[in-house]
């Protein structure tokens, strides 16, 4: 020791074995120490249930003392501290003892540590050194030590951690939640409690300061110059919202658990957040009644005297996660759905009034700003959601419909992504892998007959009509007989395979099967003959289904043909939507079309009108246009979403040589034209808004802001679709812009995000290839790899491309590889993604030029 009062870290623990018989258990003193070094707030909280009070102590008995076993464990506590420190003495000392017995290195933490705590101790005492830099050291060489060799937390680790370094961290973390160097409040909370340092109101200020700092965030596409400054502004709100969530999660682990040595990280990694628990639910609803039950149900782990600052914070937090503008994905919003509708409950009979929220919030004036404008609504939304949670509870579902919803969303993902794999995966989980399911799926199925015909329609599509067959043959196999619809999944599916060969064989076989038709396999069976390049015979298909109409209308229905149907203006508006398609719509045709309908004693309907405006619309054909909606008008035909999104390529087509604040009224007029008419408008109508708009370059950014505000105000998330057409615009920019690709991809965490299709990805990838980014270009090839996506011919050709330019020999081999299994387990396709099946693939002759011979190749494709 060489300065007048410092302590080296020697003698610190001779003073430490001196008062060692006075050491407490962790627990007790942790919150303590927390709690002192937390500064004093003054909230206070009206929500503390009624319980009875601490009985006042009984007399003394005169019968003799017993021995107090708690004073027992704590001495047995403080010889097992005191035998440490001097264990640890004896070595800094140079005293070699070596004694047989235990060593107690399971429990103890060790030298090394001891001397980082010393060093950590140097720099808090340096003026100059950060506190984020002492809070890294702490973080890779005491806590990852702490944590990786279960060792138990010495106290001068704990009260120098807690009412310094930790402390510090919160503080300048509450001064600024966007600084980098600080960790999360998520990891801050996880240490307090793995340090037996976690304290209720310290916790709550810290929380209520996050809130506080997301509020100041603006949510007002005005405030922001571009559309990826918006989108980062709002992707940072949505990882803020997470740091509360897995603030929460920390929050609801016991602390008696979290301060157990190497568990409580591990407990708070898979924590969930606060909710009442089904039994205490029941047991307050019997017992009390629901007016009984507070937010402070939702802690039982600690006193509610210990929720004063925390109950606010959970008020608020339930605010801000009710809010439709804070967008969150479908994990994130299943992972709030108990805490928010335990805290609705909650709160229906025992919410603050606005009065009180001045009180609770006075110290954060953008919370308290927030939560009054938002409180009225979220007064309605409390109402309504618990009226919504009693409908449910009273119609609660069984476990196999429950079931058959995950196998339907299963469905979906395979169809959006293309993927055969998820497919098959979904057909095992309804099916099983035998050849006849097992008997705890066999009822399941016999239930759900409309699934075999989307599993028949989805591997129809996906060009593989073996398997098709294959679950008909396993519908028939259980007793269930094809209907109607399931030969209408046929045929549809060769129309999105286009299978024209394959449409007309199924449609023979169905004739000669004498099952009874109806007006959508007609609609299909016309509308897939004109799509797939046959209009005459699609046309002839609408003629011949008249004709047999006609030929069996007086008979009796026993007499009639099964192939007689009525014909009605949905196989007509299949016709015109066809021809439209193959750009065959003349005048003529459509008038020939309309006068045959007129025969049929046909009449027009919206999806008609629709479909006629359409190219008037894009022909800037204004006479026409309006004398189609006087016909309407006439006719008593209100315009729907369709219709709509029709005339936006009117209104929105030379919107960028308007002023930007004229644009976005435009913009907003045609939402609330649509609100007025009665019109919801969809996600495909605010994806055509959003294509018109940028189609235009960054001169329209500013109704384009709004338009994404709007989506998010409903608390929409955008599609797959919208997010590439983001993508395109900010590749097609000069020079292009492929930060704000990656910007977007990561702020909206696209990676996890099951519905992002395959286009986005292949539309990605092809954006990096053109700026020669081969390294963001891979990382998205490995995704889809991994994933068991197909990725076209097309889009391999641009990435072998700049991987051979480049010279990664290893990449380009990797690309090949995974063309070569694609087309050896699938030789129907080479993709699906849009290419033409050839074997004279641009792609197959690049591989060649980088030394892959073609016969090798096509060995390996033979087998």
């Amino acid at each position: 020791m060489t300065q007048p009062g410092a302590v080296c870290l020697t003698c610190r623990f001779r003073l430490l074995a001196r008062h060692s018989a006075g050491l407490r258990p962790a627990w007790q003193a942790s919150a303590r120490s927390f709690g002192n070094a937390a500064a004093a707030a003054t909230i206070q909280s009206r929500d503390l249930p009624r319980r009875p009070s601490v009985s006042a102590p009984k007399p003394k008995s005169s019968r003799p003392r017993k021995p107090d076993l708690r004073l027992e464990k704590i001495k047995a506590k403080a010889n097992q501290a005191a035998a440490a420190v001097a264990v640890f003495q004896n070595v800094v000392d140079g005293k070699d003892k070596q004694e047989d017995g235990p060593t107690s290195t399971d429990s103890l933490v060790t030298i090394e540590l001891y001397k980082s705590v010393a060093t950590l101790e140097e720099m808090l005492s340096d003026p100059g050194v950060s506190t984020g830099a002492c809070f890294r050291y702490f973080h890779s060489q005491i806590y990852a030590r702490i944590r990786r060799q279960h060792a138990q937390v010495p106290r001068i680790l704990r009260d120098m951690v807690g009412k310094e370094l930790i402390t510090r961290v919160s503080r300048e973390k509450a001064a600024d939640f966007d600084a980098k160097d600080l960790p999360s409040v998520t990891l801050i909370s996880q240490i307090f409690l793995e340090l037996g340092l976690f304290a209720p109101d310290a916790w709550a200020t810290l929380n209520t300061a996050l809130l506080n700092h997301l509020c100041s965030i603006s949510a007002s596409p005005q405030d922001y110059t571009t559309i990826e400054a918006y989108e980062t502004s709002m992707a940072r709100r949505d990882t803020l919202l997470h740091d509360l969530i897995g603030a929460w999660r920390v929050f609801n682990v016991p602390p008696y658990v979290g301060a157990r040595a190497g568990e409580g990280g591990k407990t708070a990694s898979s924590a969930r957040l606060p909710t009442l628990g089904r039994r205490r639910h029941m047991a307050n609803n019997a017992s009390q009644g629901k007016d009984t039950v507070t937010v402070s149900a939702l802690f039982p782990h600690y006193h509610p005297r210990a929720l004063r600052l925390t109950v606010p914070a959970a008020i608020a937090t339930y605010v801000m996660l009710v809010d439709p503008i804070n967008r969150t994905n479908r994990m994130f919003r299943h992972e709030i759905g108990h805490f928010v509708d335990d805290m609705t409950t909650a709160l229906h009979h025992n919410r603050p009034s606005k009065d009180e929220l001045d009180t609770m919030y006075g110290q954060y004036p953008a919370l308290l700003k927030y939560i009054t404008e938002r409180w009225s609504v979220v007064e309605t939304q409390l109402d309504e959601q618990l009226k919504f949670q009693d409908t449910v509870e009273e119609a609660e579902e069984g476990q196999s419909n429950q079931q058959t919803k995950k196998i339907h969303r299963k469905l979906g993902q395979a169809w959006n992504t293309r993927n055969p794999k998820i497919l098959n995966r979904a057909w095992e989980e309804f099916w099983g892998t035998y050849a006849r399911p097992p008997d705890s799926k066999l009822q399941l199925c016999r239930d759900n007959p409309e699934l075999f015909n989307y599993f028949i329609m989805a591997y129809m599509a996906m060009r593989q009509p073996s398997r098709a067959i294959e679950v008909w043959n396993s519908m028939v196999s259980i007793g269930i007989e094809p209907t109607i619809k399931t030969w209408t999944s046929m045929i549809d599916g060769c129309k999105r395979a286009n299978n024209l060969i394959g449409l007309r064989n199924v449609w023979e076989k169905l004739l000669s099967a004498k099952v009874q038709l109806d007006t959508v396999i007609w609609t299909a069976r016309v509308a897939g003959l004109i799509q797939l390049g046959s209009p005459e015979e699609g046309l002839a298909a609408l003629d011949e289904m008249a004709r047999i109409w006609k030929a069996n209308e007086k008979l009796p229905p026993a007499k009639r043909s099964p192939a007689a149907v009525k014909p009605t203006v949905q196989p007509v508006n299949a016709a015109l939507a066809g021809l439209q398609r193959l750009e065959r719509l003349s005048p003529g045709v459509t008038s020939g079309l309309l006068s045959w309908a007129a025969k049929q004693d046909i009449a027009p309907d919206i999806y008609t009108f629709n479909t006629l405006l359409r190219p008037l619309i894009r022909e800037s054909r204004d006479n026409e246009v309006q004398a189609i909606l006087k016909t309407m008008e006439r006719q008593n035909l209100k315009a729907d979403v369709a219709t709509f999104t029709i005339l936006l390529e009117g209104a929105l087509y030379d919107i960028a040589e308007q002023a930007p604040q004229e644009q976005v009224r435009t913009v907003k007029t045609l939402l609330r034209n649509m609100h007025d008419a009665g019109v919801k408008a969809n996600m495909q109508l605010y994806a055509k808004m959003i294509y018109l708009l940028l189609e235009q370059g960054d001169q329209t950014q500013e109704p384009v802001k709004a338009v994404l505000a709007h989506i998010w105000g409903q608390g929409q998330e955008l599609t797959s679709h919208i997010y590439t057409m983001l993508a395109e615009h900010y590749f097609s920019r000069q020079p292009p812009d492929s930060d704000a690709v990656t910007a977007l991809i990561e702020n909206r965490r696209l990676h996890d995000n099951r519905d992002i299709d395959w286009v986005f990805w292949e539309q990605v990838i092809f954006g990096y290839c053109q700026v020669n980014d081969i390294g963001r270009a891979m990382r998205i090839f490995d995704i889809m790899e991994e994933s068991g996506s197909k990725i076209s011919l097309s889009t391999l050709y641009e990435l072998l491309l700049v991987l051979g330019r480049s010279g990664q020999t290893s990449s380009v081999a990797r690309v090949i590889d995974f063309a070569r299994k694609a087309k050896a387990k699938d030789p129907l396709e080479e993709h699906m993604s849009g290419d033409k099946p050839s074997r004279n693939h641009r792609f197959w002759h690049l591989a060649e030029e980088y030394g892959f011979p073609r016969e090798e190749m096509s060995a390996s494709q033979a087998a």
